[in-house]
């Protein structure tokens, strides 16, 4: 099993991949629909409680499944996850990834998890954020999330792992009801609830730039366009209408 300094080099690799520093905070969807060295496409449906997400790979092209049940702050972790297995496994085919926590998981969904960690915190950016801090409080906890944009649980694992917290301290703020305690810090709920009702089924990426290219091509009629968008959940793009219901191109 890879060593931790070894997943953090990986994640700091790639985010210089991603054209990104190694401190900030990153739009890791944003950047990965965005992402023209792999062709990848990205699905939210909502699957089993016990089930993050989901990937596969065909020659260069990636689906990566995502679990729109869970929280934002969860769904950013699945992505980062699903992005070790497939950037730095060998042979990859389909892979499903679990949320159970212990050592019964196997040492590649492991390092997937560090990984991940590591790509939305690297090492050395949680010791700058946490160099004045010789307490840390729930609130700062919180601002912590907040600021990295990374769920309650996986924040405090990595607070734990590093010493930053005790053990009592993990296992209290783990029990605490964050996204109430998150409000009454004047943040907002969206780091800890799913994805809103018009986003449960949805994709982006690759499949849907696909699609409108060809059709701009006129290799497929305007049906079948529709057919294929509407197969991808995209029917916001088939009646030319955003979150409100106005014309998205006015």
């Amino acid at each position: 099993m890879k060593q931790n300094i070894e997943l953090n080099s990986l994640a700091l690799k790639t985010r210089k991949m991603f054209l990104e520093d190694s401190y900030s905070p990153l739009d890791i969807f944003a950047i990965v629909n965005g992402w023209k060295r792999m062709k990848i496409t990205i699905i939210y449906y909502p699957l089993s409680s016990r089930v993050g997400g989901m990937c596969t790979k065909v020659n260069n092209h990636i689906l990566i499944c995502i679990n729109s049940g869970t929280s934002y702050g969860r769904q950013r972790f699945t992505l980062a996850h699903e992005l070790y297995h497939i950037l730095y496994e060998d042979n990859l085919q389909r892979v499903i990834c679990d949320m159970k926590l212990g050592n019964d998981r196997s040492d590649s969904e492991k390092e997937a998890d560090m990984f991940a960690s590591y790509l939305l915190v690297p090492y050395d950016a949680l010791h700058q954020y946490a160099d004045k801090k010789n307490v840390w409080e729930l609130k700062d906890v919180i601002e912590a999330e907040q600021f990295f944009q990374i769920s309650h649980k996986a924040i405090l694992l990595r607070l734990f792992t590093e010493d930053y917290i005790s053990k009592e301290k993990f296992e209290e703020y783990q029990k605490i009801k964050v996204t109430r305690e998150a409000i009454k810090l004047g943040y907002s709920a969206d780091l800890y609830t799913p994805s809103s009702e018009n986003k449960t089924y949805f994709t982006t990426g690759e499949y849907i730039r696909k699609v409108e290219s060809i059709s701009e091509k006129e290799l497929i009629s305007n049906g079948k366009r529709e057919e294929m968008l509407l197969d991808a959940f995209r029917a916001d793009i088939v009646y030319n209408q955003n979150e409100e219901g106005m014309d998205m191109y006015d």
